[in-house]
């Protein structure tokens, strides 16, 4: 299929390998559903309970055809970065969070989105990815490489990421106090979630740490997971979850009150969550590396996690780190 077609049409969604069997799924006739979705959609500022339900028709998608990547340029906002990060490490000096996922904006040109993933898969289909235009208007492309959750046979499993370094640099990452710790608030904060949704002493850490290899970056994940109460749904599960713990932070609710003092924009699809149900199973992705379209082009967004011994340029370059999925 040429990426390209997909222009045409009103409202789709083409979701990477990550979603289906280990190929990609393009989902066609988009219509509003109340149960049994086949796709659901919810923004970072929406709650999970309120997320976007969507019925279509899916068919399974063996080769795509690209367009030229082409160079995208981003240019990223930091004003105001190195004094939020400050402000961050008062605020947990203080006792009244341990961990901010600080993100900021790059602006693309107005290029198609078929150019956009294209640049973006230029080293294969991202595990993740995604090209979705839903009935309304909102469109985004993403390379996200975190599953938020996953539910398959009365169970849920989450892979948590935290920790950034260069493709070269994974002995540095894997030395790293700092990012060793990022990952183990989150990890313990995706537990404290899942606990209500679970049958007791179920939710277990079979991974505390391993790493992931992408094109532009090594990362560290770990692998939580645990068995469902009896009747506990996908969307029961969004709205436990929602919005993830490594896009926040912890203590979740105190993290959020902080971005959204600090951050000087919504983060809209960014940050959100993508997910697709087939033959009972439902995966969900958080929406990290991910341009949602807006009238001047494209709004891309960067984050990490922000702890006590944090530096402010060393922050900055992880966001640059994360830039690479564009270059």
């Amino acid at each position: 299929m040429r990426l390209m077609e997909l222009e045409a049409l009103p409202a789709f969604a083409l979701l990477g390998p990550g979603f289906g069997e280990g190929e990609a799924v393009l989902l066609t006739g988009l219509r509003p559903a109340s149960r049994a979705p086949r796709l659901l959609f919810a923004a970072y500022e929406t709650r999970g309970r309120d997320a976007r339900l969507f019925d279509a028709d899916a068919r399974s998608v063996d080769a795509l055809e690209l367009p030229p990547a082409a160079l995208l340029e981003p240019r990223l906002d930091t004003a105001g970065h190195a004094e939020a990060v400050a402000v961050i490490r008062e605020a947990i000096a203080a006792g009244d969070v341990y961990q901010v996922c600080l993100t900021a904006r790059a602006r693309l040109a107005p290029v198609s989105g078929a150019t956009l993933l294209a640049r973006m898969a230029s080293h294969g289909l991202p595990r993740f990815a995604a090209w979705v235009r839903l009935p309304g208007g909102v469109e985004f492309v993403s390379a996200s490489p975190e599953l938020f959750f996953e539910i398959e046979g009365g169970r849920i499993r989450s892979e948590p990421m935290k920790g950034t370094a260069l493709p070269d640099a994974a002995g540095t990452l894997a030395a790293s106090d700092k990012d060793r710790a990022e990952l183990a608030m989150i990890t313990d904060l995706v537990r404290h979630d899942l606990t209500p949704l679970c049958r007791p002493r179920s939710v277990v850490v079979r991974a505390e740490r391993r790493f992931v290899h992408l094109s532009y970056a090594t990362q560290t994940v770990s692998d939580v997971e645990g068995e469902l109460l009896p009747g506990v749904t996908a969307l029961d599960a969004l709205d436990s979850l929602h919005p993830g713990g490594s896009v926040t932070g912890a203590p979740k609710q105190a993290a959020r009150a902080m971005i959204d003092r600090l951050e000087r924009s919504p983060r809209g699809a960014y940050c959100g969550a993508l997910g697709f149900a087939a033959g009972g199973r439902t995966t969900v992705s958080l929406l990290i590396r991910t341009a949602q379209r807006d009238a001047a082009g494209w709004v891309y967004g960067v984050g990490g996690g922000v702890v006590h011994d944090s530096d402010a340029g060393l922050e900055l370059g992880e966001l640059h780190v994360k830039l690479g999925a564009l270059r």
